[in-house]
């Protein structure tokens, strides 16, 4: 990683002070920290786990789901696209 420069920028998780290194900024590391607390407060408010690492675990999963869901809608809509483009190619061919 040479010539990559990384900024350190405090954020705070479960009540952890974390020093987190990020070529990608301070305001994207604060965003990222922001929706994983809003998970973590989401498993606190919805399960009876109790235990730190417990509400790390089920904030996890649910964050998992979210992406793998993501992904596969991904998928999916690449699929149209490649289709739809296909189609627009052969109708213009055909003019």
């Amino acid at each position: 990683m040479q010539g990559v420069s990384l900024k350190a920028v405090e954020v705070n998780i479960l009540e952890q002070k974390l020093l987190v290194k990020s070529e990608d900024g301070e305001e994207h590391v604060k965003k990222i920290t922001d929706y994983l607390n809003s998970k973590i407060e989401e498993v606190k408010q919805n399960s009876k786990a109790v235990s730190t690492l417990n509400v790390a675990l089920l904030a996890a999963m649910n964050i998992a789901d979210d992406y793998m869901a993501t992904k596969e809608r991904l998928v999916r809509l690449e699929g149209r696209s490649k289709k739809l483009s296909e189609r627009i190619g052969r109708l213009v061919d055909r003019a």
